[in-house]
């Protein structure tokens, strides 16, 4: 929108048609204009949050997450990405990427994508569509009512303090969140396992993820 807009304005005001006398004019115009575009352009990503973690497991690392989060007046877009390759009883291969748009507080849409050992897993979403979520896993659809505020992907950009229950984009329901310490959550997951998130001035610095077969950290770099 922003280009669109100064080439309208170059053609408009620097075009062959314009004579000497209106031009010093004209430039100071244009100069004002552009700086106001310029200004508009600037200041529409009001904020822009992006961390890293390192994904560890026995001390090792062996994979990166990335999260980012960019505010545009009332709409706030999420994004998480990461890589793991590590090996178990055999080599696995996960690359995951989790995307959520809230808009004036609330969750618009959100979708969870798994690619594991080069095979497309399941993509799960979460649409608000007429009063309602509309809850999709693969050909499977559902509703919820209920309205969601506060999802896991919003645990790393801010502290739960005081929500009881936060939305599971991969799990597609409500689950409790456990104050276990002093700026540290739990939340059990409906598999059996849990994670364990640790904060430090509002923003999550590590993750471990109990898994009945294994232990991984996440530690923000």
């Amino acid at each position: 929108m922003i280009p669109a807009l100064i080439i309208w304005l170059c053609k408009k005001y620097i075009a062959p048609k314009i004579n000497r006398k209106n031009l010093a004019h004209k430039a100071v115009s244009l100069k004002g204009t552009l700086l106001l575009i310029l200004f508009i352009g600037s200041t529409s990503t009001l904020f822009a949050q992006q961390s890293k973690f390192n994904i560890k497991r026995n001390g090792s690392v062996i994979g990166q997450m990335s999260f980012s989060q960019k505010e545009e007046g009332e709409n706030v877009f999420l994004k998480i990405t990461s890589k793991v390759n590590t090996r178990f009883v055999f080599k696995i291969d996960v690359e995951t990427e989790d995307i959520a748009h809230f808009r004036g507080g609330k969750l618009i849409t959100s979708g969870v994508n798994r690619l594991v050992n080069g095979n497309t897993k399941e993509a799960k979403k979460t649409n608000w569509v007429n009063d309602s979520y509309e809850i999709q896993a693969g050909n499977k659809v559902s509703k919820l009512k209920h309205p969601i505020s506060y999802n896991m992907m919003l645990l790393y950009s801010k502290e739960p303090v005081n929500i009881p229950n936060i939305y599971s984009d991969n799990f597609q329901c409500f689950l409790p969140i456990k104050k276990s310490g002093a700026h540290q959550y739990r939340i059990d997951l409906p598999d059996g396992n849990y994670n364990d998130y640790h904060f430090e001035n509002g923003i999550c610095k590590l993750v471990v993820v109990h898994h009945s077969l294994y232990t991984i950290t996440m530690e923000r770099v």
